[in-house]
């Protein structure tokens, strides 16, 4: 869906320049077989995701269908996005240390970091970090910086589990030990299982919302002396929930423009109070005047010990997925309050209307705790029907026979199967009712 500007007078100049008559001879290599001669058959106008659906509908590669979440998220990512981050002037992996040649880039982090702290509820944001997971263990060791007199940390045993390995990797350099809360089998709320001044005491308190069962956390139960860290790795629930209440909100910004991927890139990022900002890992972004009075965006924040005395550093990470953040602004943008809104709404429908087929044919769901657009399902009732399911290139979830649930699948839904939820749950039942 890219968009050329090109004239008739540019384009005959070009194809004069280069010795040819028309465009059409440019393709006399390509076999006439292969040529479509008449135009596409599509009914229109359609938005954007539906008319590439339909375009690309002879393109088939399994899976089809694949309701897969935990941690990353397929969300439909306007062409444009694509198309401004490409621009050559963004082809940089250096940090802007030279605000005088690197206004784009500064203002580019400037946004980034509204929008985090717009989204957060929190008072600043820094300029980006490497991943979720690294945010994640970021705000634990800010935590530990103020808090230097503990070594404990209190930790969701519902954290995403690759968070946790990360977490646990760094946390034994760092001689912090890491305190499982558990989870309410029933609710699939943490539980926070100690007292009010162990909590106090300890380094922090750290949940994930939703976490990696889907299910919305509730920070209202720890006591108000703890220091509250609260990941979010689907950043779309942002837009319609409530910004949690916590000294750190954290996380992965990958639903906001950025593919999928193989995994990453991705982009992380970090919000907090403003009388931790001299704690906070990474840079901060501000903007300014300059001597002419117009206006200016530098680096305002960043320890030089992070570049050149490591053990006096606040962050060893300097990468910042620059570029990822890039397409987290242009694609926030794009959308805008209204849109990022109408995206998770369109989420959480289709989670609820398909969780509700899924019922319908006895299955249930394992935990009653309110969610956005991801569930646990119990398959025990009907255990051959996601290898049916599978066997058609219609992946219904991630296993997750790993946590200690054989037979329960992880399943997400996002605006991407919205406007197909009817065939969606036509093909689930039809594969349930086969004998």
């Amino acid at each position: 869906m890219r968009y050329s500007a090109t004239t008739p007078n540019e384009r005959q100049r070009m194809l004069d320049t280069i010795g040819v008559s028309s465009v059409a001879d440019l393709f006399q290599s390509v076999p006439e077989a292969a040529r479509t001669r008449s135009a596409a058959s599509v009914l229109g106008p359609l938005p954007e995701g539906t008319l590439l659906a339909e375009l690309e509908a002879g393109k088939v590669a399994p899976p089809r269908v694949a309701l897969i979440g935990g941690g990353l998220y397929r969300h439909f990512i306007p062409a444009t996005v694509d198309s401004l981050c490409a621009r050559s002037e963004w082809v940089t992996s250096y940090t802007p240390y030279q605000p005088e040649v690197s206004q784009g880039t500064l203002r580019m982090y400037y946004e980034f970091q509204t929008y985090v702290s717009m989204l957060t509820g929190q008072e600043l944001s820094n300029g980006g970090m490497y991943d979720g997971s690294t945010a994640c263990v970021e705000a634990v060791l800010m935590a530990k910086r103020l808090r230097p007199k503990t070594n404990r940390v209190l930790v969701s045993a519902a954290l995403n589990p690759q968070y946790l390995e990360v977490l646990r990797t760094y946390m034994r350099f760092q001689n912090v030990e890491v305190v499982l809360l558990p989870f309410d089998r029933s609710t699939g709320h943490t539980l926070i299982n100690v007292d009010a001044q162990t909590q106090a005491d300890a380094i922090a308190v750290l949940l994930q919302s939703p976490n990696t069962y889907g299910v919305i956390e509730d920070t209202a139960g720890i006591a108000p002396g703890a220091f509250r860290i609260v990941v979010v790795t689907e950043a779309q629930s942002l837009a319609l929930l409530k910004p949690p209440p916590a000294e750190v909100v954290c996380g992965e910004l990958q639903s906001l423009g950025i593919p999928v991927q193989l995994g990453g890139p991705t982009a992380g990022f970090f919000a907090t109070r403003r009388e931790f900002v001299r704690s906070m890992p990474g840079r901060l972004v501000g903007r300014t005047v300059d001597r002419h009075g117009t206006e200016a965006f530098c680096i305002t924040l960043a320890t030089r010990e992070q570049f050149i005395r490591r053990e006096k550093a606040t962050s060893n990470i300097c990468t910042s997925s620059g570029l990822m953040c890039l397409r987290s602004v242009v694609y926030t943008s794009l959308l805008g309050r209204k849109g990022l809104q109408e995206v998770a709404r369109q989420s959480a429908r289709a989670a609820r209307a398909f969780l509700a087929a899924l019922e319908e044919i006895g299955l249930k769901r394992a935990f009653s705790g309110n969610f956005f657009n991801e569930f646990v399902v119990d398959c025990s009732a009907r255990p051959e029907l996601a290898r049916r399911l599978e066997a058609a290139g219609f992946l219904l979830g991630l296993p997750l026979e790993a946590h200690g649930l054989p037979h329960h699948r992880l399943v997400a839904l996002t605006e991407i199967e919205y406007p197909k939820m009817a065939a969606l749950i036509k093909e689930v039942k039809t594969h349930a009712h086969a004998s």
